[in-house]
């Protein structure tokens, strides 16, 4: 089974760099508008602003350390944040959150993706 999702999941790898540009340059959207509603040293952006930070981080990360291992939890942290961000603008500004789903659903499924590699590598 893992060896099939692991077939079904195989382009992540060849378009995440065109995925991840379009998902932080929404992110970075998403942020101007959190900007012209309030306050740019607010809570609210000062969160957008981490996972941005986090995202541009992940590449610079995981080539050096163990990439899948590092990959994951770069992602696990990166899911658990934009899902806090999420919650977040739901409360201050519900139509902004909308924009968080592509980056959301991105993260799931690259989630799975380095999931179902660890296995296959740790099980091997």
């Amino acid at each position: 089974m893992s060896e099939q999702l692991y077939q079904s999941l195989s382009w992540i790898p060849e378009y995440a760099t065109g995925i991840w540009i379009s998902l932080s340059a929404i992110l970075v959207f998403t942020l101007l508008k959190v900007g012209k509603r309030q306050v740019v040293g607010s809570p609210l952006f000062k969160l957008g602003l981490l996972v941005l930070i986090v995202i541009w981080l992940y590449p610079a990360v995981t080539p050096y350390f163990y990439p899948i291992e590092s990959g994951f939890i770069v992602t696990v942290i990166t899911f658990v944040l934009s899902i806090y961000y999420y919650k977040s603008l739901a409360k201050q500004t519900p139509r902004l959150q909308l924009w968080l789903w592509p980056q959301l659903l991105w993260l799931v499924l690259v989630m799975l993706y380095t999931l179902v590699v660890l296995l296959n590598k740790y099980s091997a």
